[in-house]
């Protein structure tokens, strides 16, 4: 039985009370992985300087046509 079977069986035999609070923890850690993805992104000092790189380029209209790619390769 893999983790996630095991979840869903356990989350069958819980009151609907109890589902509330499991639904809230779910959540946080839900929240926590993003943040700690986000933060992940932010550390990384080459990550940010390409998407700095890229916002500039964004606000001085220098892009790239996505149909001009596809139509180059």
């Amino acid at each position: 039985m893999t983790l996630r079977e095991k979840a869903h069986e356990i989350v069958d035999r819980i009151s609907e009370k109890k589902l509330a609070e499991v639904i809230d923890f779910l959540e946080f850690l839900k929240i926590k992985d993003e943040i700690e993805a986000t933060n992940g992104i932010l550390d990384d000092k080459k990550m940010m300087e390409s998407i700095e790189k890229g916002l500039i380029q964004y606000s001085s209209g220098d892009l790239i046509n996505l149909e001009d790619v596809v139509k180059d390769v």
